[in-house]
Order: C-alpha cells, then structure tokens, then sequence
C-alpha cells in the first residue's frame, strides 16, 4: 500500500479502549498489524486458467496451493472481485523483512500480524528470521497454507495461520490494544516523532498498515481506529513507513 499524503481532520483519541490493559500486561508494548493484505492462495474459481496451471507446474503444485501473484497470474486475476488489491505477496514479504530485522523485534518489544483481505490472520512468532529470497518465502508461506503451523526445529511456533478471522476479531480478541493507530494517505498529517510520542505509552500501542498496492483502507478497518496519521508529504511504500515508524519506537522505548 501507498501511504502518506493527503489529510483529514485528526481523529479523536478518546475512543474506548480495547480491552483492559490489565489482561495485557506481559505483551509487547508495541503491535503492528500488516492489514487487508494481498496474500492468499489461488481461488478455486481461476484455478483452471493457463497461467495459475502453468505456474503451479513449475512450482510442482496443485493450482490451489500456489500464492495468487498479479505477476504471473495478471489475465487469470481479471475476472476477480477487487482484482486491483489482490495478488501481491510480494509486499507482504518487504514489509515483514523490514519489520522482522528491527532491533525492537528482537527484543522482544514488537509483536507483528498479518491479516488478509479474505480474513485469515497470520501471528508471528518471537524470534522468527524471515527469509530473505522471495522463492523462499514463498515456500514458506504455501507450506504455512497447508499445515497452518511453521515450528523451528526446537518445537518453538515461529507462524500460525488462523482461518475466518475478522480484523474486528484480531483486534478485540488477540491484540486487545491500548490505541489503534492507522497509517494512510488520507490520514492527519504529523511526524513520524509525533505519532510515536503521542501513542508510545498507550501499550500495546498498534500501528496498522496497508499490505495492499493501491487504495485505502476499507470502512471496516476504518471503524475501528482510534487515529489516522500520514506521515509525510510523498507517498511511501509500506516497508518504508514500517521503517520510520519501529526507527522511533526503538527511540522512545530506548531500545537500541
């Protein structure tokens, strides 16, 4: 996704809190959520075309089984509702590569998620190093698909895929923030310092960002935050904003 650019009036940050901070005191102080992302498997209904048949030859897959990608299945896609915010799993990849290599994710201070435009949500595991190679990440994320668990060889959960999972539900349920905090390009323009300073103590403070190409958030991810920033005056690919916006909670938590 896109992110930064034109404002809106700020939203308000007295909403009611998510839960009760009580219940969360052993979480990390801050959560990221990579939200309607453009990862899925191939639906069934364009699993039949020659270009989803092709490639799944290659990969020595079913159709089925294989990442819907606009790069190889850019004909196949066209029949597909919202076809322009699907079939990038390859911004899902940037985006956890930068957020998983941070300082604050190795200390423990950062949890992250990934939910998918078609409401699966994927809980990141302490200590997880993803792979740098994409085919490698790609294998890893089909074989995730599959068994709906990856584990290190010690038994530690480094991934968990969770069917039918709203981001009402991820939110409400598994997060429980302290604040929701939306990072788009029609949010209320601010600094990077500012949205983290403001935010930071509100634990687990959450950042949302969009792992989709183009567009905006949908109202039901909208909803439900409590503020929107845009953090600069050119939009900023996702990876990017994830950067800036761990960078200054390393600061302000004195995490180096």
């Amino acid at each position: 996704m896109l992110l930064v650019g034109r404002a809106m009036n700020e939203a308000t940050t007295d909403k009611t809190s998510y839960g009760d901070r009580r219940l969360i005191r052993r979480q990390s102080p801050v959560s990221l959520v990579i939200a309607e992302s453009a990862l899925e498997t191939v639906p069934r209904e364009i699993a039949g075309h020659s270009s989803v048949k092709n490639h799944a030859q290659r990969l020595g897959k079913k159709p089925t089984e294989i990442l819907l990608d606009r790069s190889y299945h850019h004909a196949a896609m066209k029949s597909l509702k919202s076809n322009w915010k699907r079939g990038r799993p390859d911004l899902v990849h940037f985006a956890l590569a930068e957020a998983l290599a941070t300082p604050l994710f190795f200390s423990g201070m950062l949890k992250v998620y990934v939910h998918t435009a078609d409401d699966k949500v994927i809980i990141v595991g302490d200590n997880l190093r993803i792979p740098k190679a994409y085919f490698r990440f790609e294998g890893l994320i089909m074989d995730l698909y599959k068994k709906k668990t990856v584990t290190s060889s010690e038994g530690q959960m480094l991934l968990e895929l969770q069917d039918n999972v709203s981001f009402e539900a991820l939110v409400k349920r598994i997060i429980r923030p302290g604040i929701l905090v939306g990072l788009s390009t029609v949010g209320f323009p601010a600094t990077v310092d500012h949205v983290v300073k403001k935010n930071i103590d509100a634990a687990p403070c959450t950042f949302v960002i969009g792992g989709f190409p183009k567009g905006h958030f949908s109202d039901r991810i909208t909803s439900l935050l409590q503020a929107t920033y845009s953090i600069g005056e050119q939009s900023m690919e996702a990876h990017v904003v994830i950067a800036r916006i761990v960078y200054e909670c390393e600061r302000a938590l004195h995490c180096t």
